[in-house]
């Protein structure tokens, strides 16, 4: 199916019939982890003499999934994920298409750490999209099952998100654990800054962290759906899905 899309009048078709998933799902054994968070624990329910499993006479399979929307699979959160106030993902975020610009980072040195290097991004490009998808260097299909844990990841300087919020974009799809440093005394300062968090808020952006972008994707413009499971909570897990996409 071919859809039309309109953005600052401009005119985009879209092609619905070729999605590109960049999301990771909750796994049942190694899957991804972040902060010390432990794998997500699949469980037969049960409750008394009842079993939910097939084999052991039950009607049907039923389990128990116990994660953490944060640390075991892609996930979009909104600012109720730093605000002293409870807000939930659901109804901030407009589960809508958006542009969305893909590039790829490589890194640089901050002092000890590394960091995103934005200094081939074009900003002024950049004015044009809703969404920006950041696939980091080196990209191996290990990503899908990394431990971050006490690896002090890669993140975004504030400096660099503060260009990201000017350039309007509202929603990230990171393919890291987080924008901010691992352990930074909860501090949070991209998290901060993107959401403007207290001064301004902006409710309605979004941030998707531990996506997954395969090397044969290419940079370039898509039409990005989130696709954010019905979780009342400040984040929920998401499947991200790219569509292709040219000018009319």
């Amino acid at each position: 199916m071919i859809i039309e899309y309109k953005k600052q009048n401009t005119t985009y078709l879209a092609d619905l019939n070729k999605p590109i998933e960049i999301g990771i799902p909750v796994q049942r054994a190694r899957g991804v982890s972040s902060f010390g968070i432990a794998n997500a624990d699949y469980k037969v329910y049960q409750d008394g003499s009842f079993i939910g499993n097939k084999n052991q006479g039950a009607g049907c399979n039923l389990e128990t999934i116990t994660f953490t929307p944060h640390g075991n699979s892609t996930h979009t959160e909104c600012y109720g994920h730093i605000s002293l106030s409870q807000h939930f993902v659901n109804d901030c975020i407009t589960d809508d298409f958006y542009l969305a610009m893909l590039h790829t980072f490589k890194l640089k040195k901050e002092g000890e750490d590394d960091v995103l290097d934005f200094s081939d991004l074009n900003f002024i490009e950049l004015n044009r999209y809703d969404s920006l998808v950041i696939r980091v260097l080196p990209n191996t299909k290990e990503k899908i099952h990394a431990n971050y844990s006490g690896v002090n990841a890669p993140y975004i300087l504030s400096s660099d998100m503060q260009k990201i919020v000017d350039a309007g974009i509202k929603h990230i799809i990171l393919d890291l654990p987080s924008v901010d440093k691992e352990w930074d005394n909860g501090v949070l300062a991209s998290h901060h800054i993107f959401w403007q968090y207290p001064e301004n808020p902006r409710t309605s952006a979004s941030i998707t962290e531990f996506a997954y972008i395969a090397n044969e994707i290419v940079d370039g413009k898509y039409l990005l759906k989130l696709n954010i499971a019905n979780f009342i909570s400040d984040a929920a897990p998401s499947r991200p899905i790219l569509y292709p996409i040219s000018s009319k």
